[in-house]
């Protein structure tokens, strides 16, 4: 897993470079209080998600793995590799050991449902059973020698902001529940799972409070410690309760992280996944997980413009069969997945200047699917209430029964805006006309999209959001709304403790405000009409399609 590094806060600590223990003096003069040695740095507490304080060395890693891990991860072949004194990627150097013998291989003939199932190979302990009512004690894990030992006090404080917070954010489309029902029980067995657990817990409560950062760094890096040496087995990486402990470290440095480095912090996850055969029916845990994993993968491409890591072919074996009965959780996860297959679709078209007749009967077939998951629709999707704009919120509204499903609307309706702009063109000429003549319908997706997030504004669907509302806002107009939008993501920030502020800054840039507000020296807030140039819709699509791209002939 990995951390970045932040500009300089107002506290400051130092990290000795031998021990990795960090203290409050800052006199370079002054040995480390805790091994005496006088290799010391200052740290920033305050900066982010710190380095890690796990050695590479003590988890195994060898001078060779970790010098081409770094060149790899970083580009850097001149990189003078010092275990004790260089920063780790740790994503990089950890995935690594996620890779074991004989993997599946998911385009063989012979790849098979029952074949993938790893809890059906898994003895009783890695189950996603819990342990008998009497067996149910919490105690802090003694598996590993801990730098600084928490309180007791601290483990319950965070397994209850768990089990009341970070739980149901995980269980946003699973009625079973089992990051909130069977992972705080099966944590009680699995040391794993329990740091980590604790880590995630914690990491969102410094987020939203002035906590202290150091007590998550130590949930964190003893988690990662014994992360690694549960992934150097196959019988116990094979486990949902190191998956979810995957899940638990990846979010730790996600829910800080600025978008653009998403796909970094689930590349552990991705090899892990490939080597074990989780998918979409699972079942259990690995199955929750799986959803999670697809999530977070999904959330992460739409913010860099690329394809999925894990193909969308991979996700569901035998997807062609669609429940009888359609549920919250099967409409939604289904959802995710056509939301990801029409991303994919338009990162290819945006690569393809050539039109098709294939390339548009693919489209055709997005389209239908849209259209019949739409039919499919449970009755418990229709809004309880439709508001009309008021002052407070420029857009018209819907409210809806719960979380999972305004987050589910959410992710649909920007797959229908998607699909707006995937559509395969023979020109430049031609699809920017297309645009201008689509521009309404659109807007409305556009609208419903940002609205879902003003109206319903519940911590477990702000969670999923962020991007969602980022990519709407890449062609939204007007000022009015834009500032709406902009007040929604600080809002989710000061709430949940995801990272905003680089959406929020990417956002001021992509309207034209940025350069506008600066020579002014005004706050968006400040804005009581367009400061930049006007658009239309039409406009903001074609470039909103032609993010990243190089310049081609129309």
């Amino acid at each position: 897993m990995s951390s970045s590094r932040r500009g300089p806060a107002s506290r400051s600590k130092r990290a000795c470079l031998s021990c990795r223990k960090r203290h409050l003096k800052c006199d370079e003069s002054e040995p480390c209080s805790n091994c005496q040695k006088s290799d010391c740095r200052c740290e920033y507490d305050d900066e982010g998600f710190m380095a890690k304080q796990w050695s590479p060395g003590e988890a195994g890693f060898s001078q060779v793995e970790l010098q081409a891990t770094l060149s790899v991860a970083q580009g850097a072949a001149q990189t003078s590799l010092k275990v004790a004194s260089t920063f780790i990627n740790e994503t990089k150097a950890t995935a690594n050991q996620y890779i074991v013998m004989n993997p599946p291989a998911f385009s063989s003939p012979g790849y098979h449902v029952n074949a993938l199932a790893p809890s059906a190979a898994l003895p009783w302990q890695d189950s996603v059973r819990s342990p008998p009512l009497d067996l149910a004690i919490f105690r802090p894990s003694p598996s590993i020698e801990r730098s600084r030992r928490i309180g007791h006090n601290s483990d319950l404080f965070y397994l209850d902001k768990y089990c009341h917070v970070i739980g149901p954010w995980f269980d946003l489309f699973d009625q079973e529940r089992n990051f909130s029902l069977v992972v705080p029980h099966l944590s009680l067995e699995k040391p794993l799972l329990q740091l980590s657990s604790l880590a995630c817990a914690s990491r969102q409560h410094h987020l939203t409070s002035s906590s202290n950062v150091d007590t998550t760094l130590t949930y964190y890096d003893d988690a990662l410690q014994l992360l690694t040496a549960s992934l150097r087995d196959e019988s116990t990486s094979s486990s949902a309760a190191v998956f979810a402990s995957c899940l638990f470290l990846a979010h730790c440095e996600m829910i800080g992280a600025s978008t653009q480095d998403w796909h970094l912090h689930i590349f552990g996850t991705y090899s892990l996944i490939r080597t074990h055969g989780w998918h979409g029916r699972s079942g259990g845990l690995g199955q929750a997980c799986f959803w999670i994993y697809c999530r977070m993968d999904l959330l992460s491409s739409l913010a860099t413009g690329q394809r999925t890591r894990l193909d969308t072919s991979h996700w569901i074996p035998n997807s062609s069969s669609l429940p009888d009965v359609w549920t919250i959780d099967t409409w939604a996860n289904h959802t995710v997945f056509i939301l990801a297959q029409v991303h994919n679709f338009l990162c290819k078209i945006r690569q393809t200047p050539n039109f098709s007749p294939g390339l548009f009967a693919e489209w055709q077939s997005l389209n239908n699917l849209i259209d019949s998951h739409e039919q499919n629709q449970p009755s418990i999707f229709r809004p309880l209430a439709s508001l009309p704009p008021s002052g407070d919120n420029p857009y018209p509204s819907n409210l809806y029964i719960s979380e999972a499903v305004s987050a589910a609307l959410q992710m649909f309706d920007l797959a229908r805006l998607l699909l707006i702009l995937s559509r395969p063109e023979r020109s430049r000429t031609e699809r920017t006309a297309r645009f201008q003549a689509q521009g309404e319908i659109a807007t409305v997706y556009i609208d419903r999209i940002i609205a879902n997030s003003i109206v319903n504004r519940h911590d477990i669907n702000w969670a999923t959001a962020v991007q969602l509302l980022s990519s709407a806002g890449h062609a939204l107009v007007g000022w009015l709304k834009r500032k709406a939008l902009l007040g929604c993501l600080i809002d989710i920030q000061r709430r949940t403790g995801w990272n905003t502020r680089d959406n929020v800054t990417m956002l001021l840039e992509w309207w034209g405000w940025a350069g506008v507000l600066s020579e002014r020296g005004w706050e968006w807030r400040d804005v009581t009409e367009e400061i930049a140039e006007e658009s239309t819709t039409g406009q903001m699509l074609l470039r909103m399609f032609e993010w990243n791209l190089p310049e081609r002939d129309s």
